[in-house]
């Protein structure tokens, strides 16, 4: 007997996400789209409008690691995706962000997956720059931009499986323990501050 699932139309899904093309070069971090088609087909596109790759979801094998890179295997070829820009990344184009738009305004999912997608895509458009921004406010605005597009790379690794690509999925921790201990240093560096004058 078939599963109710085997028969479930693909749950149709877009987001701006940031393709890192080299893991030394910032600037090479580009933003792309990444969408899932109702059909099932899996597509990245960069600025250009370039197509990156197409090809069934079935066909594509994805890795998510604990620290929120989404490593896609498609066409032969490894994309190491992530939620959020370098601060040398390039704007998204105003073509990514009105096809954004459009998708978020088209969809009307009752599980809310494609309209959390959507809007991760969405806010990380507003943060251009911000990885150069200096202090406390400029640290925290890259850590809160960090965890929207955590939550976008989070949302697609529950959506991937149930449309049928092989997932091996990571609960995505590193982060939150490299804050911690960040943090930690930062207290002890102010209280060490405060006693030696």
């Amino acid at each position: 007997m078939d599963s109710p699932l085997a028969h479930s139309p693909v749950q149709p899904v877009k987001s701006l996400l940031y393709w890192r093309k080299s893991k030394v070069n910032g600037a090479a971090t580009v933003p792309v789209i990444l969408a899932l088609d109702p059909s099932g087909i899996l597509t990245m596109k960069d600025a250009g409008p370039e197509m990156v790759f197409a090809a069934p979801v079935s066909q594509v094998s994805v890795r998510f690691t604990s620290w929120g890179t989404m490593i896609v295997q498609a066409q032969g070829r490894q994309h190491d995706i992530v939620g959020v820009g370098a601060s040398l990344s390039p704007s998204p184009s105003a073509a990514q962000l009105d096809e954004l738009a459009v998708a978020q305004g088209g969809n009307t999912g009752n599980d809310g997956t494609a309209t959390r997608l959507g809007s991760s895509g969405a806010a990380l458009s507003a943060v251009d720059g911000m990885g150069t921004a200096a202090g406390v406010a400029g640290g925290i605005a890259m850590e809160y931009a960090y965890f929207r597009g955590l939550e976008a790379i989070k949302a697609w690794q529950e959506t991937l499986p149930l449309a049928g690509a092989s997932v091996k999925k990571s609960s995505m921790k590193a982060m939150k323990y490299f804050t911690a201990a960040v943090l930690a240093a930062l207290v002890i560096a102010l209280l060490v501050g405060m006693f030696i004058k």
